[in-house]
């Protein structure tokens, strides 16, 4: 399970990384950087709130969620 948490982080990450790459040489505006980080936020603490949901549920020896 850990190795799936970090990749899914990772890859939120790589994205984020990617739009800064498209602000910075101009191929979006100010106002899309703003939606999109928005955006991320919100996907990153539903992420975090997930993997903390299925490692309550495996440290209870709960397997449903596979």
């Amino acid at each position: 399970m850990w190795i799936l948490k970090w990749i899914t982080k990772a890859s939120l990450s790589e994205t984020l990384t990617r739009v800064i790459g498209l602000k910075a040489t101009g191929q979006i505006s100010q106002s899309q950087f703003q939606q999109i980080d928005t955006l991320h936020y919100e996907v990153e603490n539903k992420l975090l709130r997930l993997i903390g949901s299925v490692e309550k549920r495996q440290w209870n020896g709960d397997q449903s969620y596979f």
